[in-house]
């Protein structure tokens, strides 16, 4: 490691690829370090500095080296870790590389499985617990370090990306590795590597490094999955497989001329919104879970469309918010595409689904969240609700109960019940359909639970 790239490295934070002791922290610790570095995405353990600030190591380098690799191979099975001296400002400071296990492998110390979490280290009890982790976003994958060279990064495709950041000549005076590390798409610590994310939107081929990232779309003839009329594999990066698959869809579900007396250009009207569309497809997309290696799946029936995507609703999202809130499972690709203007990050696309179907005379999409999947279900069947866009478009009842919140502050089922002489099951209806379109918000659950408004819609 070159001085430059060790100063450069002592400036940084500690993060979930890097930590700082200024001496040895002994051989329990420094193993437990060493299997959480591993277990994630690699990471460089630096002893004889904290960050910005050269302390020097105590003593022998060489003992100190010999303390690592035994700390090593008291790990089941060794990671595998080099060592460098740098001498820095007349200090020897060392920085222990740690490689990241394979797909298939974990590390143990002790015979518990260690992770980083941001830039400390936790203990596991087992795979479930891990499966745990990665649902609260606390182990993204797309945060997650690949072994692909710069090489695979296509050009055109950052240049494109550019453009919709009105910055078309960056790459005229900027590097394709000073273009990702700009966007945090490189891990911090050690050799250059570049994160999954960068590959979902960047590589040449992103299929033949991450083979899950890609959309199945079929149209069948009747109301199962029997007869195929039309159907796509979708590969590429995430831009392109968004917009392909709508394309897609725009071809294979029905459509209606529509003519304007203002305009010589015929119209058409799709058989579903199209915002509703879209936004499923760039949810699918975004919210996946890239840590499974099924595909996401779009089939086009006779009566409705359903868009499959694997992993259900991350664990920090209660059914209740679900649609309220918005909870990245994949930050860094979140990101991307917000910059991509795909996303909007605030909260309101799901309202705004129901509000599109009900403006087309359609019933409500149908969310499913239940085992390993999130599925959302488009009906062509006509619908009896209306669009709720302000509280002009609420019942009488719901406004009443808007005007006893603000009063009141909470309201409880029976209450709004009896304040409006209905039945407890109306009551809930209508307190549901507040919370659909960010009314009122759910506290509590079962008896105990109160509704309150949701001050973000009075602004």
């Amino acid at each position: 490691m070159k001085p430059d790239e060790a100063l450069d490295l002592l400036k940084q934070d500690e993060s979930q690829s890097l930590e700082f002791k200024e001496s040895f922290p002994g051989r329990e610790k420094a193993s437990v370090i060493l299997c959480g570095f591993a277990n994630t995405n690699g990471g460089t353990l630096v002893i004889g500095a904290k960050r910005g600030k050269i302390v020097g190591i105590e003593g022998s380098a060489d003992e100190l080296q010999r303390k690592i690799s035994l700390a090593a191979q008291c790990i089941k099975s060794p990671p595998l870790v080099s060592q460098e001296i740098c001498n820095l400002s007349g200090k020897s400071v060392l920085f222990v590389k740690v490689h990241r296990a394979t797909d298939v492998n974990f590390h143990t110390f002790n015979g518990v499985i260690y992770v980083r979490v941001g830039s400390t280290t936790q203990r596991l009890e087992a795979q479930t617990m891990l499966e745990y982790l990665r649902n609260r976003q606390i182990l993204c994958f797309d945060e997650g370090a690949s072994d692909a060279g710069i090489d695979e990064i296509d050009a055109e495709k950052v240049s494109r990306f550019l453009g919709t950041r009105n910055q078309e000549n960056y790459l005229k005076e900027h590097s394709l590795k000073e273009f990702l590390a700009s966007l945090r798409l490189t891990t911090s610590g050690g050799d250059f590597s570049i994160k999954n994310a960068a590959l979902l939107f960047f590589a040449k081929t992103p299929t033949h490094l991450l083979p899950q990232a890609e959309i199945k779309v079929a149209k069948f003839s009747g109301h199962e999955a029997i007869d195929i009329v039309s159907h796509r594999l979708i590969q590429g990066d995430v831009v392109e497989q968004i917009e392909s698959s709508i394309g897609f869809i725009k071809q294979n579900v029905s459509r209606q001329l529509t003519l304007d007396p203002e305009s010589p250009k015929r119209g058409e009207i799709f058989e579903y919104p199209l915002f509703t569309i879209r936004e499923a497809i760039v949810n699918a997309v975004v919210h996946r879970d890239y840590f499974s290696k099924d595909a996401i799946q779009v089939n086009i029936f006779s009566d409705r469309m359903e868009i499959t995507s694997p992993g259900t609703i991350p664990s920090d999202l209660s059914p209740a918010n679900f649609g309220r809130l918005s909870v990245q499972r994949n930050p860094i690709t979140y990101r991307l595409l917000r910059d991509c203007h795909y996303v909007e990050g605030l909260g309101t696309g799901i309202p705004r689904m129901r509000n599109e179907m009900r403006k087309a005379g359609l019933k409500d999409p149908i969310f499913d969240f239940t085992g390993n999947f999130f599925r959302v279900v488009l009906i062509n069947m006509k619908g009896s609700l209306k669009p709720i866009e302000g509280i002009k478009d609420l019942n009488q009842r719901q406004i009443k109960a808007i005007e006893y919140l603000r009063q009141n502050k909470t309201i409880k089922s029976g209450t709004y019940a009896s304040i409006n002489s209905v039945s407890i099951p109306t009551a809930i209806n209508d307190l549901r359909e507040l919370m659909r379109f960010k009314f009122v918000k759910k506290v509590g659950s079962y008896r105990g639970a109160y509704y309150v408004l949701d001050e973000g819609k009075f602004k």
